[in-house]
């Protein structure tokens, strides 16, 4: 699930997107509000992100009325609309500063086989339609995560990538940590 940044007094906080859009640069006074006040739709608001499935993946874009001063990586969205990407930094004319965020955290959840057969990244069984699972955040491989095969945490990372296999790590990237 996507997320979006915002910073208030105790810095960065990354917010769920779990609707189908949000508008963006409406309420200023709201900045330190829960992302659902912060953007409210209706609300004359100058850019809208929007939430799109394509190809079995998540997409969103920003779409910006002309004028709107809205940024998108320092530049203006060509022709209203921009695709987002991962650590993209989204800026209002007046200075708010926003980071799209594509990283998910690890969940244990059950298993969705969308009609093919999916292997295990660490024991290379079969995973089990409805039978518990995670999806590393880093690689998008699946491991089985049940108290017979606790193959996500059986190890400290991921069996692909140096992904943390702790299931309270957290975000790996915040905006604190730069765009490197």
């Amino acid at each position: 699930m996507a997320h979006l940044w915002t910073k208030d007094d105790a810095g960065w906080i990354a917010h769920a997107l779990s609707r189908e859009s949000y508008d963006i640069g409406a309420h200023a006074a709201a900045r330190t509000a829960p992302l659902a006040s912060l953007f409210i739709e209706g609300s004359g608001a100058s850019a809208k992100l929007v939430r799109a499935d394509f190809a079995g993946s998540e997409v969103w874009a920003l779409i910006a009325a002309p004028g709107s001063g809205i940024r998108v990586g320092g530049e203006a969205p060509l022709a209203g609309l921009r695709v987002l990407r991962d650590r993209d930094e989204i800026r209002t004319p007046d200075g708010e500063q926003y980071f799209f965020s594509t990283e998910a955290l690890a969940t244990v959840a059950p298993f969705a086989s969308n009609g093919r057969e999916v292997f295990c990244g660490r024991c290379r069984q079969r995973i089990a339609v409805g039978a518990p699972a995670v999806r590393c955040p880093g690689c998008g491989v699946w491991y089985d995560q049940s108290t017979g095969l606790p193959c996500w945490t059986y190890a400290d990372t991921c069996a692909f990538c140096a992904h943390s296999t702790a299931m309270n790590a957290g975000f790996a990237w915040s905006p604190e940590d730069g765009l490197a």
